[in-house]
């Protein structure tokens, strides 16, 4: 079954604290400091800059809060992360205490640096605004999913048949029916549901096969995950596809096929710098391919930089940084903790699970160790 997406104007589905955001790169300098360095290869789309010359020649605050929008989108999307801040630094010039949109907006920025809280008070003013704002009660569900929270979240969910929002009550609450432990039931009633709407906008169409993916995994078919990630990310439409799902699509492949990973991550990577998950991911596909270490060598120095910046964002990236790349188990052990105190999904308890087994095999300390260690 393949679902063909409808290119047209659609609402905006976030998926809210599935992102690892890298706003920049590191590369070695002379003296062996580590220096950021951004590199844009591809322009971009072009109704990006539309909004860009509007914001410009207006120099409204409103639309100054569109194109923060406009970045957010974007930054989702691999190598774009930078734009993050972009955004950020625009809500911080345009106050707009009466506008749903610029609170919508001040709530995805707060839910990037996992300051959940922040986060659903900004939604509480959307609300109050806008009592139906679909984005928001998406966000809130998304939220209620990264901490574990599955009662609230379905509480979310069934706002929508107030909103007569079907589809999206389906999808919503099959998702979190899968996280309660039901996700043999709930996958077959979601194959259902992606063979009964073949023609859903893009962003909805990536939900629901991010949730297939996911629920196939859990339910050890692997394979199968895999394919519903492909329909995405070699399709048309792929440069769209949020930076998780790429994630979670070479996690999934790198034990058959690490050569089409490689191959796949690097001509991204060659046209702009990745995101740290990404590059970890390319990384170890050199490595199993034995393909030199270009890669490694660029992520241990990206790793250099989270480290001396004790940069708590980046937890889970340190964490299989030490499990997968470069074993050191205490730290795997202490990144993964940390990451765990932000976000408690299927894959960060994993994880958590994962460094614990390889601490407890080999809790000897770390060749070096941090202050924080």
């Amino acid at each position: 079954m393949v679902i063909k997406p409808r290119y047209r104007a659609v609402v905006y589905v976030f998926f809210v604290g599935l992102f690892t955001c890298a706003l920049t790169t590191v590369v070695a300098a002379p003296a062996d400091e580590l220096v950021l360095q951004t590199k844009q290869v591809i322009a971009r789309p072009i109704w990006v800059r539309q909004i860009e010359v509007q914001a410009s020649e207006s120099g409204s605050a409103a639309d100054q809060v569109k194109l923060a929008q406009a970045y957010l989108q974007l930054a989702r999307q691999p190598g774009w992360s930078r734009y993050f801040d972009k955004a950020q630094q625009l809500l911080k010039k345009a106050h707009l205490p009466s506008s749903a949109g610029y609170w919508l907006a001040m709530a995805d920025t707060a839910q990037q640096q996992h300051q959940f809280d922040n986060a659903l008070n900004y939604l509480a003013k959307v609300q109050q605004l806008e009592p139906d704002n679909l984005n928001a009660l998406l966000m809130k569900q998304r939220i209620y999913l990264v901490q574990n929270n599955t009662t609230a979240a379905l509480a979310e969910c069934k706002k929508l048949l107030g909103q007569q929002e079907l589809f999206l009550l389906s999808l919503c609450s099959l998702e979190v029916v899968g996280r309660q432990g039901k996700t043999k039931d709930s996958y077959k009633a979601l194959q259902l549901l992606a063979r009964q709407q073949q023609n859903v906008p893009l962003p909805q169409q990536q939900w629901l096969l991010a949730v297939l993916a996911e629920q196939a995994e859990t339910l050890q078919q692997t394979g199968t995950a895999r394919g519903w990630l492909e329909q995405l990310l070699f399709a048309r439409g792929a440069e769209t596809a949020p930076l998780p799902l790429w994630v979670k699509w070479a996690d999934l492949t790198l034990p058959q096929d690490p050569a089409l990973v490689y191959h796949t991550l690097r001509d991204l990577h060659q046209q702009q710098q990745l995101e740290d998950a990404l590059l970890l991911r390319l990384a170890l596909a050199e490595k199993q391919q034995a393909a030199g270490q270009d890669f490694q060598q660029q992520m241990h120095q990206r790793v250099q930089l989270r480290e001396l910046r004790q940069d708590t964002l980046h937890s889970a990236d340190l964490a299989h940084y030490y499990l997968r790349l470069a074993p050191d188990p205490k730290k795997a052990w202490y990144y993964a903790k940390l990451n765990s105190q932000q976000a408690q999904e299927p894959d960060d308890q994993a994880l958590l699970s994962l460094a614990l087994a390889q601490f407890e095999q080999n809790p000897l300390p770390s060749i070096s160790k941090g202050e924080h260690l």
